[in-house]
């Protein structure tokens, strides 16, 4: 049989063949998903139901990870103080960052709208929280460890997305002020503090470049 294209069915494809039992419905699902998926940073101030969090939060006991070392730590914060603490590092961060830019690419920085933490109504703090002992698959690569709760993360977003919900992840951000402003257990090392809600902005296309700040280039790819 010859592979449809993506988000496209075969006249023969009865929607229950293959792919463990994946049928074209679920497939072409997943697909505008994955198509429709961005980082927002504008929210609508609407509340997020406690069981939608709950749900979205099970992703992290289907997601991959090294060694199935499940390495991770959420915080869920919905408290404006903390939030308003974790923005004035956000603040901080980003003064030190225009400093790297000039002339009009500063310009196009300093209008930039690069994080919801005060608008969104929920955040969540992902930290890395190591296993306490040795992880199979971990020898050569130590930080697959921390690669498996960038995993967890993108599999959320996806997640946050079929929900009809956005979410954001703000960079700019200190991990050890995330620490100081967030409580997290012990030995934990935050890794993503993500932006939780309902979007204001219907995005057909990233935000950076819809303002210009740059372009999807085409995969680079070798064939061996």
């Amino acid at each position: 049989m010859t592979a449809a294209p993506r988000g496209e069915r075969n006249d023969d494809d009865d929607g229950d063949e293959g792919g463990g039992g994946i049928g074209a419905p679920d497939r072409d699902a997943l697909w505008r998903i994955l198509a429709t998926r961005r980082d927002h940073r504008h929210f609508h101030p609407t509340p997020v139901p406690r069981e939608t969090i709950d749900r979205l939060l099970e992703v992290f006991a289907v997601a991959p990870s090294v060694g199935l070392s499940q390495p991770w730590h959420v915080t869920v914060i919905e408290d404006r103080g903390v939030r308003e603490a974790v923005h004035e590092g956000f603040r901080t961060v980003r003064r030190a960052e225009s400093e790297r830019f000039d002339g009009r690419r500063r310009a196009l920085y300093d209008s930039l709208r690069l994080e919801g933490i005060l608008q969104a109504p929920v955040g969540l703090v992902v930290s890395h929280r190591p296993p306490a002992g040795p992880v199979l698959g971990t020898t050569s690569v130590p930080a697959a460890t921390e690669y498996s709760v960038v995993a967890a993360i993108t599999l959320l977003w996806l997640a946050v997305t079929a929900e009809g919900l956005g979410m954001g992840w703000v960079s700019l951000v200190d991990p050890d002020h995330l620490s100081d402003s967030v409580p997290v257990p012990d030995g934990a090392r935050p890794l993503a503090y993500l932006c939780l809600g309902h979007p204001a902005l219907e995005l057909d296309e990233p935000l950076l470049q819809t303002v210009g700040w740059g372009r999807r280039s085409p995969l680079s790819v070798d064939w061996v």
